[in-house]
């Protein structure tokens, strides 16, 4: 009598599972951790204003692949979306380091979301409190690059954010992963625009294909709201002399991957992948394919 009974309750939870799809199995949750070290920011830290950030995350989808993380800055008066970045990272999980600048609220508590394929959720946070003093650090400038856009053959086209040194078609090659920006012109809406991109970004594709074999494509995020509403003047560019406006003036509400109408005065804040802040002036911008534009650059250093 057992053994018939365990035949049926073999037969019926066969009869379960086959009439299951993928998704309607139970799964498992992400696994989310923060790496331990002295290089790291812990729970409880206190940090100056202006001081670095450093948080080390290691994520395993748990059998599914890694498809989302979301990194927010939770203050007493409003949360901020550093982070909200699609992905699928299908086999190893997710192994980063993400830096960021303390402000100036007493305590931010930083909540840490992912997500799997199967729609899994895992999050965890931390509290950063504020320290004595301030941090903010020293600034490299680059007081003019030209960038020369998609069929210009004169200028170089790729430029490497942090050491101010510009590739063409043929030096690039063997540089790919140091390189943050590129330019190119078009029409857009009907307007002329002079256009700031990236390797990662999906549409530079149109003006640089060979962004497609490149192993290493690095993202770099344009603050489009601050540049397209001058909340950042000329002025207060030409005299940042340390790193706390490239910090203060960057907005990750309102990023992209391209910035469009790069138009000569516009002051453009940007986040590289490697986590330094930036601002961006523009000097010059041709309105052609094979015309260049010129900027003024100052990232931390």
């Amino acid at each position: 009598m057992r053994t018939c009974f365990s035949i049926l309750k073999f037969v019926l939870i066969v009869a379960f599972l086959n009439g299951c799809s993928k998704d309607e199995l139970p799964g498992y949750p992400p696994v989310i951790i923060l790496k331990p070290g002295s290089q790291y920011t812990y729970d409880g830290s206190y940090v100056p204003l202006g001081g670095k950030l450093t948080f080390g995350l290691s994520v395993s989808g748990s059998g599914f692949a890694v498809t989302n993380l979301r990194v927010k800055r939770i203050l007493e008066e409003s949360t901020i979306t550093e982070i909200d970045q699609g992905m699928f990272i299908s086999t190893g999980g997710l192994d980063t380091t993400l830096i960021f600048n303390k402000g100036k609220a007493l305590s931010e508590r930083w909540s840490f979301f992912v997500m799997n394929a199967n729609r899994d959720t895992a999050s965890l946070s931390v509290t950063v409190n504020l320290g004595s003093g301030s941090a903010y650090g020293d600034i490299i400038s680059y007081p003019s690059v030209i960038l020369g856009y998609q069929q210009n053959t004169f200028h170089p086209n790729f430029l490497d954010l942090y050491t101010g040194i510009t590739y063409d078609h043929n030096s690039v090659q063997g540089h790919e992963e140091a390189i943050d920006l590129a330019a190119f012109w078009y029409i857009t809406s009907g307007k002329s625009s002079p256009t700031l991109t990236c390797p990662a970004y999906p549409s530079a594709l149109t003006y640089y294909p060979e962004f497609k074999n490149w192993n290493t494509k690095n993202t770099t995020s344009y603050d489009y709201y601050t540049s397209d509403n001058g909340l950042i003047s000329a002025e207060l560019f030409d005299n940042a002399k340390n790193d706390s406006l490239l910090v203060a003036g960057y907005r990750p509400q309102n990023i992209s991957g391209l910035c469009k109408y790069s138009n000569p005065g516009r002051i453009i804040p940007f986040k590289t992948s490697s986590g330094k802040y930036g601002l961006i002036k523009v000097i010059r911008a041709d309105e052609s394919q094979n015309g260049s534009m010129e900027i003024s650059i100052k990232i931390q250093k």
